[in-house]
């Protein structure tokens, strides 16, 4: 039995969230509330003393980042296949994979917070891991705006890269649909909201991935969460 704890359609737990509908996997799902700091309870915490989500536990074994829980479940549920159908498409679903976290999901966090926060101190500030705490006093005192133009001049980046990648009117790692595109969208689907142009190959290409059956199904209602990780590639 599968167990899944997360954020809801937001984030990287869209993403997972999302897989799983696309393999049609029976999972228990344990919503958390981010928001409210239920990740840092103590059930969540027992599993990943991080505090984040989401993580998978399947028969005992707790899995947590995001991508590779992600292709855990693509080898476990093979069908349909994410992964890539070569190996030059496997390393362009890799490469996506590690782009949305040292890229995207940081530099997106930023400007979410600087849109959307309202400056008030998280519940359990207290309780939190050091290098957490200090990232949310960081947000509390307000981003400068350098790093707030820096964080849109990154996003601009990385969407005029998606452009680049499905300017054909494919996907982002080939011909199908894979991991990158389930990992990416979640993420991508919150530029426009947050000011951040989507040139039309871009956005014809969101338009494909939220048009799923899947992607409708567990994330039909995608939300924005201004919250933080414990270190910069997993903010968000």
């Amino acid at each position: 039995m599968i167990a899944l704890y997360h954020g809801g359609p937001a984030g990287h737990s869209a993403a997972v969230l999302i897989v799983l509908a696309e393999k049609g996997a029976d999972y228990e799902s344990r919503p958390l509330d981010l928001a409210g700091f239920e990740q840092h309870g103590e059930e969540l915490l027992a599993l990943n003393h991080a505090g984040q989500v989401p993580v998978l536990v399947a028969d005992g074994a707790v899995l947590t980042e995001s991508f590779f829980i992600l292709q855990w479940i693509d080898e476990c549920f093979p069908h349909p296949p994410l992964g890539g159908a070569d190996p030059r498409a496997r390393y362009q679903v890799n490469r996506w994979g590690k782009y949305v976290e040292t890229h995207i999901a940081p530099q997106l966090a930023i400007l979410r917070w600087a849109v959307l926060g309202d400056g008030t101190p998280p519940p359990l500030l207290a309780r939190l891991p050091e290098e957490r705490r200090a990232l949310w006093q960081a947000a509390l005192a307000g981003f400068g705006e350098d790093a707030v133009a820096g964080a849109r001049a990154a996003l601009d980046k990385a969407a005029a890269r998606i452009a680049d990648a499905v300017a054909d009117g494919g996907w982002l790692a080939g011909a199908d649909c894979t991991l990158a595109d389930l990992a990416v969208y979640p993420h991508a689907a919150q530029f426009s909201a947050l000011d951040i142009a989507l040139p039309d190959a871009a956005q014809r290409w969101l338009d494909r991935v939220a048009a799923r059956p899947a992607v409708r199904a567990a994330a039909g209602e995608l939300a924005m969460v201004p919250t933080m990780g414990p270190e910069a590639g997993r903010w968000g």
